[in-house]
Formats: structure tokens, C-alpha cells, sequence
């Protein structure tokens, strides 16, 4: 597993109903393979009750797209990550 704490990076996202949301790049989990990005809405950055933005990184040459994870994807990994112990974060 590859825990990564990239630096200070902004990510701009597009919610469901269309509102951009500017978010840090917390942290990068491996999970079975594939790369998840843990996002932090910078609105809510000094909040303790902040709710992350968990996102699949695709890599297609340059290019890097965060993708939505379906229900059950999101669970699993969600999942996992919070099982992750603190010394591995």
C-alpha cells in the first residue's frame, strides 16, 4: 500500500448540481490497485467535523481525472481507508 501526502495541491470540482468546489488534495490512498484521492473542501478546511470528497484518480497519459465512485466502490474504500492504522496514514 502507498500512502502519499502530496503538497498543498488544488482541485476544482464540479458537484451534482453543477456548483464548482475548490478542494485541497489531502492525501493518496493505493487500494486494490487503483489510486483514491482524499479531497478537503477548502470552505471547510479549519472545520473538525469536515467531510472529505473520496474520488478515483484516472492517469491517461498526462491527463489525470478524479471520477465519482458508484455506492458500493465508495463503501469499500471507504472502508478500507478508515481501517488504515494512524502509523500507515
Amino acid at each position: 500500500m502507498t500512502n502519499q501526502e502530496p503538497e498543498n495541491t488544488t482541485i476544482e470540482i464540479v458537484d451534482e448540481n453543477g456548483q464548482t468546489i475548490y478542494c485541497e488534495l489531502f492525501n493518496i490512498v493505493e487500494y486494490k490497485n487503483n489510486e483514491y484521492a482524499l479531497l478537503l473542501p477548502k470552505d471547510q478546511k479549519n472545520d473538525e467535523e469536515a467531510e472529505f470528497v473520496l474520488m478515483k484518480i484516472v492517469e491517461e497519459g498526462e491527463d489525470i481525472t478524479f471520477i465519482n465512485l458508484e455506492d458500493d466502490e465508495f463503501q469499500e474504500v471507504a472502508e478500507y481507508i478508515e481501517n488504515i492504522p494512524d502509523d500507515e496514514e
